[in-house]
């Protein structure tokens, strides 16, 4: 192959995978709006995925946590040994993913093994009642 078809190849697959990310921001969108009107504007925070999988979401969406799970992390982190605050962080973040459903979450969890603190990392934010910038974790 020649350098103006393997360019030419490369551009087309490029093409295809932002218009598949393209149409698959638009459902997440429509999530993320559903849950804006649902909860509140406030109330939840996009985190915007660094790459598109297929099947996957281009995002995910943090609810604020409930008062009750909110104390239930602070009284975790409070019996934390030698400052371990990992366990308390990933039960918030397990109660504060409002998008996608458990089952993508999960395979989101594995195409992007850190996402999981980010979201414990906007949870407790939106429980202080600071806001994030939106798309960014």
């Amino acid at each position: 192959m020649n350098i103006a078809e393997l360019e030419a190849r490369r551009t087309e697959r490029k093409a295809a995978a932002t218009r598949a990310r393209e149409e698959q921001y638009a459902q997440d969108l429509e999530a993320l709006d559903a849950l804006e009107t649902e909860l509140g504007d406030g109330a939840v925070s996009p985190i915007d995925l660094a790459a598109h999988s297929a099947g996957l979401p281009t995002m995910v969406v943090v609810r604020t946590p409930s008062a009750l799970h909110f104390k239930r992390f602070r009284d975790m982190v409070r019996r934390a040994k030698d400052g371990n605050t990992g366990a308390a962080t990933d039960l918030l973040a397990d109660v504060s993913v409002a998008y996608p459903d458990p089952d993508t979450y999960a395979r989101v969890r594995e195409a992007f093994p850190g996402v999981h603190d980010s979201v414990g990392v906007v949870a407790i934010r939106l429980a202080q009642g600071q806001a994030t910038n939106e798309g960014k974790g």
